[in-house]
């Protein structure tokens, strides 16, 4: 966008900082997403409130179980009532009818996790909304949602066990060590659930980076844990420390267009010794895997000199895990 800013002529550049200043910029966009919707909805079949429920019971889940959902709306097809018929669908059968606990991140990161925490933003529990799409958002606003007081990953949850997983983020210093909501999931034995989204954006994987002291890569900055300030729940703010990744760390990782390789192979290897499954929801996928096996595929994974962070080349070589 910087590069295409300076093609631009004086004039023209002029013209379109005006437009974006006086609100127009807004409202075009709104049209923008507005068509967007539309035209997904003439090119795919409208998958209904009834139809979403009867897909999404092929989960089977067990009674109380505490589900952390990944979701992406737009890969679903034209859901009738969108983000709200999703997240509605979810408490119903999760919460509701199972008795168990859905969760969902309700991350604010701007740019790296390290340039948030030494930014000037307050984040405000109460308040700061969901960045990871629109399904986290509405279910952020749901009455009776818990949420853990985190800067940048910061989890909501509804149900049972929902104020355990979120009440002690912010006493640890590790974002997803044995206090973290995620750490939490393990403990439970609870599930991983990816709904319309794929094995990439999947903040699970951070877990054993924070349990495991043998975890083979630096993860953080050198001047952490970083100190940040945030709004609690009764409106004080509270004085924090947090480790922030370092984004040097992360230039190759398997949610990143270069990760593609590593994001088949660890696909597969918990599709064949871990119990990963697909089912059809919509005109998307969704998918599930217990996280007691997920945490022990990643560490196997670990032992075979692989890791999220893992390209083909650097494993050449080494006795790595067959799939």
């Amino acid at each position: 966008m910087a590069v295409l800013s300076r093609l631009l002529p004086g004039a023209l550049k002029q013209k379109i900082n005006a437009t974006i200043e006086s609100g127009l910029g807004d409202r075009l966009e709104a049209r923008l997403e507005k068509d967007s919707v539309e035209q997904q909805k003439k090119s795919a079949r409208t998958v209904t409130r009834d139809d979403l429920r009867r897909d999404l019971e092929a989960l089977s889940l067990p009674t109380g179980a505490t589900v952390f959902v990944h979701t992406s709306l737009s890969r679903l097809g034209f859901i009738e009532g969108g983000a709200g018929t999703v997240a509605e669908v979810l408490k119903e059968l999760i919460v509701e009818q199972a008795g168990g606990t859905l969760a969902m991140p309700a991350f604010s990161i701007q740019g790296s996790m390290a340039d948030t925490l030494r930014s000037d933003d307050l984040f405000d529990v109460r308040s700061t909304p969901s960045g990871v799409g629109k399904i986290t958002e509405v279910f952020r606003g749901g009455a009776d949602v818990e949420r853990s007081l985190h800067p940048t990953y910061s989890v909501c949850a509804l149900g049972e066990r929902a104020k355990w997983l979120t009440e002690d983020h912010h006493k640890s210093e590790k974002s997803f060590g044995e206090i973290s909501p995620l750490g939490r999931v393990l403990e439970c034995g609870g599930y991983i659930m990816g709904l319309g989204s794929g094995l990439g954006t999947v903040t699970f994987y951070h877990v054993a980076e924070d349990l495991r002291d043998d975890f083979p890569r630096q993860v953080y900055t050198a001047d952490s844990p970083i100190e940040k300030k945030c709004v609690d729940k009764k409106g004080e703010i509270q004085n924090l420390r947090f480790y922030g990744h370092d984004p040097e760390a992360s230039v190759v990782r398997i949610d990143k267009p270069n990760g593609l390789w590593i994001r088949g192979h660890l696909t597969e290897y918990m599709e064949r010794n871990h119990g990963l499954r697909w089912i059809t929801v919509g005109e998307g996928q969704a998918w599930i895997i217990p996280a007691s096996q997920f945490y022990l595929g990643i560490l196997e994974l670990m032992e075979g000199g692989i890791t999220i962070y893992s390209t083909e080349q650097d494993v050449v070589g080494k006795q790595a895990i067959a799939v």
